[in-house]
């Protein structure tokens, strides 16, 4: 559902930006903005698309992204490593999610959980899950958070690359 317009003005005082700085950068006039945050004028679906990303886009400047939270060594796992040897760095790293690695692509995850009354030998491809979700190091804090409350860890990258891993105790 689209927000309400009344709400432009609420959000640009809240962030503390000045008519003049949101119009410069929506690219429309500073009394147009006026108008419509005093709901004299009703703006087409372009601009108020525009005028809401930017105070969005404010927003999540201010708050800590996931490259500032985020644990840098991440321990890469492959689908034929064994139960024993992820318990031997669940214990040495005191880590207890992993993802699962094949020809450089993340395959699926694990987690200590997982490994529960399972057997050492068994390989890992025979236990493990879906891939934890993937997130741009620049993606905001509240946004992983809410997907840290259905997965016990999000993948962070750089591009292609694997820059480091999250999880719910991260954000404590």
């Amino acid at each position: 559902m689209f927000p309400e317009l009344s709400t432009i003005y609420l959000k640009r005082k809240r962030l503390g930006i000045t008519q003049k700085e949101l119009s410069k950068k929506a690219g429309i006039s500073q009394s147009l903005l006026t108008k419509i945050e005093r709901g004299v004028v009703i703006p087409n679906y372009k601009i108020a698309c525009n005028l809401f990303e930017l105070l969005e886009e404010y927003e999540y400047k201010k708050e800590k992204t996931l490259s500032e939270i985020m644990r840098k060594n991440v321990i890469l796992l492959s689908t034929s490593d064994t139960i024993s040897k992820i318990i031997r760095l669940a214990k040495k790293h005191s880590i207890s999610q992993f993802p699962i690695f094949e020809d450089e692509k993340v395959v699926g995850a694990i987690t200590t959980n997982d490994l529960i009354g399972i057997g050492k030998d068994i390989p890992v491809k025979n236990v493990m899950h879906e891939p934890f979700p993937t997130l741009s190091e620049n993606t905001p804090i509240s946004i992983a958070s809410n997907i840290l409350k259905q997965f016990p860890a999000i993948i962070v990258v750089h591009g292609r690359s694997i820059v480091g891993i999250v999880t719910a105790e991260d954000l404590l």
